[in-house]
């Protein structure tokens, strides 16, 4: 994307006989000016040449080319040229952020933060690169997820390149560490929040993270040896384990977890049941405690229940196979066809090739005699040419709306000092 914006640029130098003084800035006649080409164009043309295009073009380097040798002067350029460019930049920004155009609302919120350096358009666009990673993520691509993460983060360190230790930025740079799984990063830089954070609400709930987090890091040693005995199939080893761990911290979910997991191995399903249901107590909901809970009351007999614990845990996860191929299972057991399918249709659209599915549907097949046909997948053909085109439409767009200045070289863009520009931080999303 970044290639392909710089691409579509075209350098004149400033057409004669422009006025080279303004009120507010002092045009270079030496420096080439930057012509973003209409759309569909691969060559510049002389009726291309407008204040838009050019206005375009600058923004187009601002966003993506931080290095350029005319940066500074492109920047003070458009500064001088429109008072509000910037909020209504961020303005289209978070329209296209909520519209899911990423790609273009990453240039927008580039061009506002190298605009006007703050730790607000700094984390507007570290979100909308969190943002883009959820959507890889959901679409299976795994380079295009990490990718965006890498962007995140690297945006929030610049940050505190920039603007040293900002208390947003530390507040958002902890958190982002702390999702990703990063416990002692999140750790250092929540401590350096603690350090300069004034006192207030988000202080206290970044305290309670800290205190989850050194609580994570000083239990996680027994966690992980009883995980692991689990996975080596040694579930009473993980027993004595989580035993002492749920005696010193019976306020934590995962020790009674991983107990109940291996009670439940070791057929003691009852105690898993209070084990499981305890999780619940103490907030935690997720399919994986519901999924243990329908077996624990499949094996005492209860099949009602058990399809009611997988119902919600498959509403807990849509995308869980296992969840998926349990309840076609049991309705199938239970002779609830038109539920089996329902669930079979979406074990195999998660499953691909897995053999139990596979059993499951010709199971299903052989009870019912319907076939359940092979999967139809859809693609989605975009045309890049005609998005692009779009695009720069909409960037003439915002262009076109600035407001007239008072010299003939309108080619630029001026800002306030103080940012009034609108910015949307992460509790406002």
């Amino acid at each position: 994307m970044e290639k392909d914006k710089l691409r579509s640029i075209k350098y004149v130098r400033v057409p004669k006989g422009s006025r080279l003084e303004t009120d507010s800035f002092t045009i270079n006649p030496d420096v080439m000016l930057p012509v973003q080409l209409a759309p569909g164009s691969t060559r510049l043309r002389e009726e291309d040449i407008t204040e838009e295009s050019i206005l375009a073009g600058m923004l187009s380097v601002i966003a993506y080319d931080e290095a350029n040798k005319d940066f500074q002067y492109y920047r003070e350029f458009v500064k001088a040229a429109d008072p509000t460019i910037a909020e209504r930049l961020n303005e289209a920004a978070i329209a296209k952020e909520q519209q899911k155009d990423y790609q273009f609302a990453e240039e927008l919120f580039l061009a506002v933060y190298h605009l006007l350096p703050q730790s607000a358009s700094c984390i507007n666009l570290a979100t909308l690169y969190s943002y883009m990673a959820v959507d890889a993520r959901d679409r299976k691509k795994d380079d295009d997820e990490d990718e965006y993460l890498s962007r995140a983060r690297h945006t929030l360190l610049d940050g505190l390149r920039r603007f040293g230790e900002d208390e947003r930025i530390l507040a958002e740079i902890s958190s982002f560490e702390a999702y990703m799984g990063n416990l002692e990063d999140a750790k250092e830089y929540l401590e350096r929040y603690m350090a300069v954070a004034e006192e207030g609400e988000k202080k206290q709930e970044m305290k309670k993270l800290l205190s989850r987090i050194s609580f994570q890091l000083e239990n996680d040693e027994d966690i992980k040896a009883a995980y692991d005995f689990m996975m080596l199939g040694e579930p009473e080893k993980t027993i004595e384990i989580t035993d002492g761990f749920v005696k010193k911290n019976p306020k934590v979910w995962n020790g009674y977890f991983l107990r109940a997991w291996a009670l439940r191995k070791t057929g003691r399903y009852e105690d898993a049941k209070r084990d499981l249901l305890k999780c619940i107590e103490l907030g935690e909901a997720s399919s994986d405690i519901y999924n243990e809970l329908s077996i624990c009351e499949l094996e005492g007999g209860n099949r009602m229940l058990a399809k009611t614990y997988l119902e919600t845990a498959a509403d807990l996860d849509p995308e869980n196979l296992t969840v998926a191929s349990n309840l076609s299972y049991l309705y199938l057991g239970d002779k609830e066809y038109d539920e089996a399918r329902e669930y079979l249709e979406k074990a195999r659209f998660l499953s691909g090739d897995d053999r139990i599915v596979k059993e499951l549907i010709e199971e299903y097949e052989k009870a019912t005699g319907e076939k359940i046909g092979e999967m139809i997948h859809e693609e989605i053909v975009h045309n890049d040419e005609e998005d692009d085109d779009a695009y720069q439409e909409e960037i003439a767009e915002i262009m076109k709306d600035a407001p007239p200045e008072e010299h003939d070289c309108s080619h630029g863009h001026h800002h306030h000092d103080g940012c009034s520009c609108g910015c949307h931080h992460e509790e406002e999303r």
